[in-house]
């Protein structure tokens, strides 16, 4: 491995290619999740562990191995790790919003494609839990059909918004954003670094009102 070799102090080197492994495998635990969504419905909780391990595992990863390189203490350590978290959450919700809601103007391609293969982003989560019984019957038949037209998928995301669910979801955004700048502004980072951070997850936060 690269990162053996590359000249730190060899307890810090072995930290942090633990900390790269253990990342690698809940990144694979995340994809799996997310494929077996596409088959059952899943409980916010369940949603919030396959979060955990995806783009919240890899800004932890990043953020901890410099951390860890540059002899950050176990504390420093522990508030860089709660806060990389709650930016890759962020982060994760706006990017399956996008996959949802964006133009393909926006996109680069066609949009709805999270509803074509029947995944389950926390605004289909929610979308079960707050739309009345006969819409959400609707939308779970519409995520379980092989083939949809433009019609069928514009319904799908019309069902998510008159509910509240997209709403919802880009409120969770809100509430990662604050806890993030609250977490790192406690770190002993550089203000440049907490400056970067910042214009990260605010962008994500204004980027918001682009996907309706």
């Amino acid at each position: 491995m690269i990162l053996l070799k590359c000249g730190f102090e060899r307890n810090r080197l072995l930290k942090a290619a633990r900390l790269l492994s253990k990342g690698y495998r809940e990144v694979n635990e995340s994809q799996v999740l997310d494929l077996l969504f596409e088959y059952k419905e899943p409980t916010l909780t369940e949603w919030e562990v396959m979060a955990s391990k995806r783009a919240a595992s890899l800004f932890k990863v990043n953020m901890l191995t410099g951390a860890i390189l540059g002899g950050a203490s176990e504390k420093e350590l522990l508030l860089i790790e709660k806060g990389a978290r709650q930016i890759g959450l962020c982060f994760d919700i706006q990017d399956d919003i996008i996959g949802t809601f964006a133009s393909e103007e926006q996109y680069g391609r066609p949009t709805g494609g999270d509803i074509l293969l029947g995944k389950k982003p926390l605004h289909i989560v929610y979308a079960y839990q707050l739309s009345p019984a006969s819409e959400r019957n609707e939308l779970r038949n519409l995520l379980t059909r092989k083939e949809l037209g433009d019609q069928q998928i514009e319904r799908a995301k019309d069902i998510v918004r008159r509910c509240g669910a997209l709403e919802k979801a880009k409120q969770r955004i809100e509430e990662h954003v604050e806890k993030a700048v609250e977490i790192l502004d406690k770190t002993s980072m550089n203000d440049y670094s907490k400056s970067f951070f910042t214009y990260l997850v605010n962008f994500i936060s204004e980027s918001l009102d682009w996907y309706r």
